[in-house]
């Protein structure tokens, strides 16, 4: 009975290993997403900066209009209550700095 009850045992904690390691890739997953989304805001707000700045130099500049319109068209289709849901998925299991950090970068990119 000693045997079996080990053996229980043993299995129940490789189980909780798997679900444990299941999460951490669950939680990168996640987190690459919300970088794409980020990379995206970044990269949106820099070609509306760079047109902008081309648009004061020279005000009929098809080429500068048109990308700070597809700038502003990119922020416009970034969601920020689908970024703060996957954050929330992810800070909900995380506590101290990783949860600061996070909740930080979330303030600073939207608002």
């Amino acid at each position: 009975t000693k045997l079996i009850l080990l053996d229980s045992l043993l299995q129940e904690k490789t189980q909780q290993a798997v679900k444990m390691a299941m999460w951490a890739d669950n939680v990168k997953f996640v987190k690459d997403i919300i970088d794409s989304k980020y990379q995206k805001i970044d990269a949106a707000v820099a070609e509306i900066n760079e047109s902008s700045e081309a648009l004061l130099k020279d005000a009929a500049c098809a080429k500068s209009k048109e990308h700070f319109n597809s700038g502003l068209r990119t922020l416009e289709l970034v969601q920020p209550a689908e970024i703060e849901t996957l954050l929330e998925t992810i800070i909900s299991e995380l506590n101290g700095k990783e949860k600061e950090m996070l909740e930080n970068e979330m303030k600073e990119k939207i608002g």
